[in-house]
């Protein structure tokens, strides 16, 4: 079946960028996805970072995810993922204590109800050797968890029992992901006016709510025309691929603040 074997379309290039970086960030710290890896998504949203997963050969691949709906979408495209409509703050995740080699999460430390209950569990839910790598923005008016200072993070990761964890800031996108960004914006307008698919740019996925979010609805619209989910996984791929070539995003030099940042956070248990 196509869409069994191409997941499904992905239509928010971001996923790209974000994706990768926390790959690049796990290389960087060597750790490198293979056949043995149990690997899970926190906060897996439509599954973005699941689909780029799959070209690496692994074990076992979860997402998990506030939204039922979203997960329900999800579970029509194959069982190459296991995803479950889990709150990793509220949820009891007893029975995946010590299961996970590697656990990633993008965007989703600032919107969860308590941080340290996720870190906590993310420390539960990693088993002895096992990696986490984690990414969010530190913006205004972006989630509810912004920070003063890194130090009020670190607090939380020793409290939790992280040790060897690195923390670094990064901001602005590298030349090639803006010029890819700018080139997809065009081709997702063409399609969008194609379909009638109109976009809410202010609403966060912050709640059991993407149906009303402009991904969720243009997967819907698009996921039975094959040829076009053939051509969008194809184009995906090519700028996948293309992006890895250079580095995502620059650093920000020490003592610049964090303020308007992205934190990317990796540590071994």
């Amino acid at each position: 079946m196509l869409l069994d074997k191409y997941y499904y379309p992905p239509v928010n290039f971001y996923s790209v960028w974000f994706s990768e970086l926390v790959l690049r960030f796990l290389r960087s710290n060597g750790k490198k996805v293979d056949s043995s890896d149990t690997i899970l998504d926190i906060g897996c949203g439509l599954g973005n970072h699941c689909f780029s997963l799959l070209e690496y050969s692994r074990k076992e691949l979860y997402g998990f995810d506030i939204s039922k709906e979203t997960i329900d979408l999800l579970n029509t495209f194959g069982k190459r993922v296991v995803f479950r409509n889990v709150d990793i703050c509220k949820d009891d995740i007893t029975e995946l204590k010590n299961k996970f080699s590697i656990i990633f999460s993008s965007d989703v430390y600032e919107h969860v109800d308590d941080p340290q209950v996720m870190l906590d569990n993310v420390y539960a839910m990693l088993r002895p050797g096992g990696v986490v790598s984690i990414t969010f923005p530190n913006l205004d008016n972006h989630g509810h968890n912004q920070l003063t200072s890194i130090k009020e993070f670190t607090d939380k990761l020793d409290k939790t029992g992280f040790k060897d964890y690195k923390i670094i800031i990064v901001e602005g996108l590298s030349f090639p992901y803006k010029v890819f960004t700018e080139l997809y914006e065009v081709f997702q307008n063409l399609s969008d006016k194609m379909y009638g698919i109109k976009r809410n740019a202010n609403r966060m996925p912050e709640s059991d709510e993407f149906h009303e979010m402009y991904a969720f609805k243009k997967i819907n619209k698009i996921k039975n025309k094959t040829l076009l989910v053939r051509f969008i996984n194809l184009c995906y791929d090519i700028m996948k691929r293309i992006c890895r070539l250079s580095s995502i995003y620059t650093t920000v030099p020490d003592g610049e603040g964090i303020k308007n940042k992205r934190f990317l956070f990796f540590s071994r248990k």
